[in-house]
């Protein structure tokens, strides 16, 4: 309803600052209880042959990267994540599946997929039935915290990754909040629990506020 303060939880980690920036609105209060905790995971860096392509599908792994020497060819999910990269290549729609299709239309043999410990398996199925070499970086895991959470008034539940769908899962019930999702493979995340969802525009927080207040101001 209009005019009327609404809260929105977001369940992956929000720094301070990006907090204060969605933040803008008086009639929607957007907070941050993270579920999840990102950690560094220790690699050989020589792995990350810079004559080889990469590919990239979550901000956490383009972080822990983006200071190396890079490949002429780097691929990428969202233009958040191939916003770490002055050449990154990524298609119009933040899926696997069109990922996977720029991939093989740009005829690739070997790719270094960069990632986590709980990376999806759709882009690399879908890439190794094209037989597409595909070596695994693991550069960061992903730990699920246990806490109990106050949702009484909450009205919305922001998501920006599956990790935190499941985790969420394992701590709390959805009840009757409306959810928010980061993008395509979040969404799905969410409709395999049964929850249906809305998604943002685009990959990142700013989005998903955005969507929440059209959605409580319509």
């Amino acid at each position: 309803m209009k005019n009327t303060v609404k809260k929105l939880l977001f369940l992956n980690p929000l720094s301070s600052e990006s907090l204060a920036q969605l933040n803008s609105d008086p009639f929607l209060i957007v907070s941050s209880q993270p579920l999840i905790k990102i950690q560094d995971q220790a690699y050989d860096q020589k792995d990350l042959d810079p004559k080889i392509p990469w590919v990239g599908t979550s901000q956490n792994a383009a972080k822990r990267i983006q200071h190396h020497p890079l490949p002429k060819k780097i691929y990428c999910i969202g233009q958040q994540t191939a916003s770490y990269f002055p050449h990154a290549k990524f298609p119009s729609t933040s899926t696997a599946h069109n990922l996977a299709q720029l991939i093989i239309e740009n005829k690739e043999t070997d790719l270094i997929y960069i990632c986590g410990q709980k990376r999806r398996e759709e882009l690399p199925i879908l890439l190794k039935s094209y037989s597409i070499a595909l070596k695994e970086v693991i550069v960061y895991k992903t730990k699920t915290l246990k806490k109990s959470l106050n949702l009484q008034s909450i009205d919305g539940l922001a998501f920006m990754s599956p990790s935190a769908v499941y985790s969420f899962y394992e701590n709390e019930s959805f009840k009757q909040h409306i959810c928010f999702a980061i993008g395509p493979s979040t969404a799905q995340a969410l409709n395999q629990l049964g929850q249906q969802c809305i998604i943002s525009k685009q990959t990142h927080a700013k989005s998903i506020v955005d969507a929440a207040r059209q959605y409580f101001n319509t």
